[in-house]
């Protein structure tokens, strides 16, 4: 679980990075297009605010299935089999959201 959580924040650290630079990049070069005054654009985008990730851990949740009896055709007539009820539990994956 570890290792998830630590490749999972590796990826989303990488992403943020390439995105920030692809941004800086893209700012810079319109500015310079636009403007002489690249100096003051890349000052401006080269300050990084930090994103806030959170970390929504997993669980699990268990829902009931109620029994119930089913009519099937079976070498010409019909018959009935019952299925009794049962729970299931289900696993929700825990998540990161980052706010800037």
């Amino acid at each position: 679980m570890r290792a998830r959580k630590m490749r999972r924040s590796l990826a989303v650290a990488t992403a943020g990075a390439l995105l920030a630079g692809g941004a800086a990049v893209g700012t810079a070069g319109t500015a310079v297009a636009a403007n002489t005054a690249a100096p003051t654009a890349t000052v401006a985008a080269s300050h990084k605010i930090p994103a806030k990730c959170i970390w929504h851990s997993g669980y699990w949740t268990k829902r009931w299935y109620p029994g119930h009896r089913e009519r099937l055709w079976r070498n010409g007539h019909w018959i009935e089999r019952w299925y009794p009820g049962h729970w299931e539990r289900h696993w929700h994956n825990g998540y990161y959201v980052c706010y800037r």
